[in-house]
């Protein structure tokens, strides 16, 4: 086979060796960095209205607040992007969008503030290696979700094709609801959030979604009245199904949201500590009861282990109900021995709302 030739120094002519096709290890793949949140976001929020926000200004108003923050203290949703390698990753991009929170599928709230654009939050970051660095933490203090008015079923479908439209596709993500958005299911989204990364070799990379715990709508938000106790004597054995009844409805209160707690009264014997005895008190021990059953006006809990707290006969302790940061009035419950009357039948005293004392 003839061949073409190339110059070698000044004098001599060497034949050009023939090319061979050298077939290259397949590259591994670039390590990821990765995407945690960091600060979830609050359960419960007013989504706002188109009217209330000013599309063309730079205020934001009715920002969603962060899990832990308080009248005192704000706090806002936070990501963190950590294993970043300038090595590796040339280029970050975080998105992010609302999703229904059952389905995860298109909804048509969006998102308005800081580095949003068509309903949804775009933003980059350039890795540079002289900086160094090998996290990107984001804070949203400034991003608020607008709400679509519910004129007509017609409506709602427009406004999720709005998104789907304008929405970048994230991975894992549901294309479509299975089922049409009603005034409830409407009412709860979750943040989808997803990280792009751009390799040194100039190739984009999507990792999987993350998704937030549920935001539901304000209006969800509901606390548990009580009204008594029935048995409001049990054993300290635990083990007993006590019957706590409520003057409001518990509808729309999800039962993994309650929490009953039991915290003792001062001036009783301890089986605790020295100290404890010496004093003649009982230190503030709190136990946690399981719940059964939620109805309507009636939540159904199974009572603890009360022996270990202490050795008297009687064991008189403060009932309280927790639901959706609400707290509701005390209930007074009595833990007795095996020596002491009836054993928390229906027709011992029941227990109504005592006033909380002060510890």
């Amino acid at each position: 086979m003839a061949t073409t030739t190339q110059l070698i120094g000044r004098d001599v002519l060497l034949p050009e060796q023939p090319r061979i096709l050298v077939l290259h290890e397949p590259q591994p793949l670039p390590k990821p960095p990765s995407l945690t949140i960091e600060e979830q976001p609050a359960r419960f929020y007013r989504f706002r209205y188109e009217s209330e926000i000013e599309k063309d200004s730079g205020r934001v108003g009715g920002l969603l607040l962060g899990r832990s923050s308080t009248d005192g203290n704000k706090s806002f949703v936070r990501v963190r992007v950590s294993d970043i390698d300038p090595a590796v990753h040339s280029q970050l991009q975080l998105t992010v969008c609302t999703v229904s929170a059952e389905e995860k599928a298109p909804h048509p709230y969006y998102l308005h503030g800081d580095h949003c654009s068509n309903g949804y939050f775009q933003l980059k970051k350039t890795v540079d290696s002289a900086i160094g660095g090998s996290e990107w933490e984001i804070t949203f203090n400034r991003l608020a979700v607008i709400c679509v008015t519910r004129k007509s079923q017609k409506d709602i479908e427009r406004a999720v094709e709005l998104r789907r439209a304008n929405v970048p596709s994230l991975p894992d993500a549901v294309e479509s609801s299975k089922v049409e958005y009603t005034s409830r299911s409407m009412g709860s989204i979750r943040l989808a959030i997803s990280l792009q990364f751009t390799d040194t070799r100039g190739m984009h990379w999507w990792q999987s979604t993350v998704y937030s715990d549920p935001i539901n709508d304000d209006k969800q938000k509901k606390s548990i009245a009580v009204e008594r106790l029935n048995p409001a004597e049990v054993p300290l054995t635990g083990g007993s199904l006590v019957a706590i009844l409520t003057k409001t409805p518990t509808t729309g209160i999800n039962k993994n949201d309650i929490k009953v707690d039991l915290q003792t009264l001062h001036g009783q014997s301890s089986a605790g500590s020295a100290s404890a005895e010496s004093t003649g008190s009982l230190r503030n021990f709190v136990r946690s009861c399981s719940i059964v059953e939620l109805k309507k006006h009636l939540l159904v809990v199974r009572t603890p282990d009360m022996t270990s707290i202490t050795r008297n006969d009687r064991l008189k302790c403060r009932l309280t109900v927790r639901s959706n940061g609400f707290e509701s009035e005390d209930l007074e419950i009595v833990f007795f021995g095996k020596e002491c009357g009836n054993v928390g039948s229906a027709d011992t005293r029941d227990s109504r709302k005592r006033p909380r004392q002060q510890t």
